[in-house]
């Protein structure tokens, strides 16, 4: 399974953020892998049961079947291989309250925005300090205090990259471009 690098940088995508489903254009940017070699390994995974297989119009969607017998294992290894950034990932993709992250790498800050406001669970040591802050009092200041969140939006990045959630379009319009953290999709 490790033996190539194409496998383990597609298999990184889903075990570190499992509950999302990819298009393969997502697996290629996130990987920079060309896309012959995305859809190889995707076949391969789907193939063996790993991941699950959906198509919507002319695209193919991929997801980790989290109940495949050694997905626990295999996230475990990723976790303990990943950098610390990638581990605070990880941790927070699974985390159903969660609905954005970002890094302000050199203030040294995280921002996770949740459902309620309520800190997530996060085991461990972490890299950074971790704020929470509810879905409503982000979108508040976003439209009436920017000067809470300007760092994280201006200067930071977006380590989820769920941007299907109706407040990126707020963030969008009130002129920011948040950049999305490497291997992201």
């Amino acid at each position: 399974m490790f033996a190539s690098k194409a496998r383990v940088a597609v298999l990184r995508v889903f075990v570190l953020d499992p509950v999302r489903a990819y298009y393969q254009r997502q697996i290629e940017a996130a990987t920079g892998l060309p896309i012959r070699a995305v859809q190889r390994e995707l076949e391969r995974f789907a193939r063996v049961g790993l991941l699950y297989r959906r198509t919507e119009g002319n695209r193919a969607y991929y997801q980790a079947d989290t109940q495949f017998k050694l997905f626990p294992e295999l996230r475990q290894i990723f976790l303990k291989m990943a950098n610390p950034v990638d581990r605070l990932r990880g941790l927070l993709a699974v985390d159903p309250a969660v609905r954005m992250v970002f890094l302000n790498e050199a203030e040294g800050r995280v921002l996770v925005v949740t459902a309620a406001g309520e800190p997530p669970d996060l085991p461990g040591p972490r890299p950074y300090p971790v704020e929470t802050m509810s879905l409503t009092e982000f979108e508040r200041s976003l439209a009436e205090d920017r000067e809470r969140i300007e760092p994280f939006l201006a200067r930071g990045v977006d380590l989820l990259g769920r941007r299907e959630e109706v407040t990126w379009r707020r963030i969008e319009a009130a002129g920011y471009d948040v950049r999305k953290g490497k291997g992201v999709p």
